[in-house]
């Protein structure tokens, strides 16, 4: 981690870019060296209505914040948008056409999530079911502002129906400006591991380039499933945050492996440091589907200065904020899955901790 001293580190910022809003959303950490960083606190449901998978976007570093869910009867991608990420309120549709290569007979969309690539160039990356293969593949859309509407490219970006297909992607940005796809192989559906792969992007956010590597795979402890990965970077560590076991239980939860490398080898956490959330822990009920942002890191895409990269590995101002779903009724996901959120997450040499 690059130290640098609180003054020089304001400068910096205020030179980095034009568009940093003065008042921070939600209150900045303050720069590491020996002061203390906040537990991240957990609160729900911040939406008491049907909105799983969420995905969480701060446009560039600016409120509102935009959250966006699996389908449900608000919508094909619903969203929702925050001023304080503390209330929230329900706005819209922001893919009401996914494709003509979705499934007209099982046109449902699963964990969208998306990414800011330039100051007006937004990427939606999302599930569907394909038409021609009969499996799930990843699509992305495109727009010029956060709420849409996407407008989808006319293929999906990666389908694996040999392997069962593809879901749960999620994007991510590395210190240095390399964009990542992050997703996992659906092997349950044929009762196989479900490893989950990261591959680099081109500029363009959607163009997968060079080849996957693994990041882990479903074990036995896993209950044969690992699902909804989420990639975050905090002082010298990549932490892939994730979902085992079955969404439908109550034995889901939120868990975390870590490495000092974007592309691994990754080690899952193990207890008494994870699972990070597990039913009941904080009133929550089967949590999982979680995404986590790295707000500064998200913020500062263009350009990258010397200055802003400073910033970005330094922590200076950064804090870590998640979305995730919890049961609505308590038992199962079929009572509906209300959004979570845990603000400033704390993130520290490996580990990630939260208070209730």
């Amino acid at each position: 981690m690059v130290v640098v001293n609180v003054s020089v580190a304001i400068v910096a910022l205020a030179a980095a870019s034009s568009v940093l809003s003065a008042a921070a959303p939600v209150s900045p950490v303050r720069l590491r060296g020996g002061l203390v960083k906040r537990a991240g606190v957990v609160k729900g449901p911040v939406l008491n209505t049907d909105f799983p998978d969420p995905g969480i976007l701060l446009p560039n570093g600016q409120a509102p914040w935009y959250a966006y869910s699996t389908s449900s009867s608000h919508g094909r991608v619903p969203y929702a948008t925050s001023q304080d990420f503390n209330t929230w309120s329900l706005r819209g549709d922001a893919l009401p056409n996914p494709g003509s290569w979705v499934s007209s007979s099982n046109s449902g969309i699963w964990a969208p999530d998306v990414r800011q690539i330039t100051s007006t160039k937004y990427v939606m990356y999302y599930t569907g079911f394909s038409a021609s293969n009969n499996n799930h593949c990843i699509g992305a859309a495109t727009s010029s502002t956060p709420s849409g509407p996407f407008t989808p490219q006319s293929a999906p970006i990666l389908c694996n129906a040999g392997a069962g297909g593809v879901i749960d992607a999620s994007g991510f940005q590395a210190p240095g400006g390399q964009l990542y796809l992050v997703w996992k192989v659906d092997g349950n559906s044929k009762g196989q591991p479900t490893p989950i792969f990261i591959q680099p992007l081109a500029s363009d956010g959607f163009t997968l380039t060079g080849s996957a590597t693994q990041m882990i795979t479903s074990e036995a402890v896993d209950g044969g499933i690992v699902e909804a990965p989420s990639l975050v970077y905090w002082s010298g560590w990549y932490y892939l945050f994730f979902s085992s076991n079955s969404y439908n239980s109550l034995a889901y939860d939120i868990s975390y492996a870590v490495s000092q490398s974007a592309t691994g080898p990754y080690r899952k956490v193990q207890a008494p440091n994870a699972p990070l959330l597990t039913s009941g822990k904080c009133g929550t009920a089967g949590p999982g589907g979680a995404t986590v942002i790295n707000v500064l890191g998200a913020f500062i895409l263009f350009p990258r200065s010397p200055a802003e990269r400073i910033l970005f590995e330094s922590d200076a101002d950064q804090y870590v904020n998640a979305a995730f779903h919890s049961d609505i009724n308590g038992q199962n996901a079929g009572g509906g899955r209300a959004m979570w959120q845990i603000s400033g997450l704390t993130l520290n040499n490996g580990v990630a901790t939260i208070i209730c």
